[in-house]
C-alpha cells in the first residue's frame, strides 16, 4: 500500500519538478557548463567505452539478471529524469526530452564535480539512481561506468568527466528514442 503512494501520479509528477527545479535553478550556469562540455570535448572519444558497457550488458545479461526479484526491484520501473510519463513509452518520454538534456547540462557536471573524488563517492552515485526509480541491477551496473568517469577525472579532470558522461547519456537517449521506433 505504501508503494502506491510513491508510484502516484501526483508524487512522481511532484518528484519530477523537483528534479527539474533543481536543475532550473542552475539557468545562470549554463553558459559555463556548455564551455566545460566543449573543453572537455576530446574525452567524448571514450564514451563508446561506457556505452558499449551499457549496450553488452542490455544484449547479454539483462533479461537473465532482470528474473532476480531483489535485483529488479525499482519503486518507478524507470528513471524519473526521461519525464512523468516515461512509463507510456515513447510518446510520454518526447515531450520532455529538452527538459531532459538541459538537466543532463547541469545534472551530469555536479555528478562528476562531487562524485568522482572517491570510490566511496563513486559506489554512492551509482547507487543514488535507485532514489531516480532505476532498477537495482542498473545501478550495480554503473559502478563500473562510474570508475571509468572516475579514471577520466583523475587523470583529465571534472571538464572531460563531465564531457564523457554527457556523451553517454546522449547516446542512452538516443538509443531510447530509436529503439521505440524500431
Amino acid at each position: 500500500m505504501e508503494l502506491d503512494f510513491f508510484q502516484s501520479d501526483g508524487f512522481v509528477m511532484g518528484y519530477y519538478v523537483l528534479t527539474v527545479v533543481a536543475a532550473l535553478l542552475l539557468v545562470k550556469q549554463t553558459r559555463v557548463r556548455l564551455a566545460d562540455l566543449k573543453k572537455g570535448l576530446r574525452s567524448m572519444k571514450y564514451t563508446p567505452i561506457t556505452y558499449g558497457i551499457l549496450f553488452a550488458y542490455i544484449f547479454l545479461a539483462f533479461d537473465y539478471v532482470d528474473t532476480i526479484p531483489i535485483l529488479n526491484w525499482s519503486w518507478l520501473g524507470y528513471n524519473i529524469a526521461f519525464g512523468p510519463f516515461a512509463d507510456q513509452g515513447i510518446w510520454g518520454i518526447i515531450p520532455f526530452v529538452p527538459l531532459l538534456v538541459y538537466m543532463f547540462i547541469h545534472i551530469n557536471y555536479i555528478e562528476e564535480f562531487y562524485f568522482r573524488k572517491s570510490k566511496k563517492m563513486v559506489i554512492a552515485w551509482a547507487l543514488m539512481h535507485i532514489a531516480m526509480g532505476v532498477k537495482i541491477h542498473m545501478a550495480i551496473l554503473l559502478i563500473p561506468i562510474g570508475f571509468l568517469f572516475k579514471y577520466i577525472y583523475d587523470k583529465k579532470g571534472v571538464r572531460h568527466a563531465y564531457a564523457m558522461h554527457f556523451a553517454t547519456n546522449i547516446l542512452v537517449l538516443f538509443t531510447v528514442f530509436f529503439s521505440s521506433l524500431f
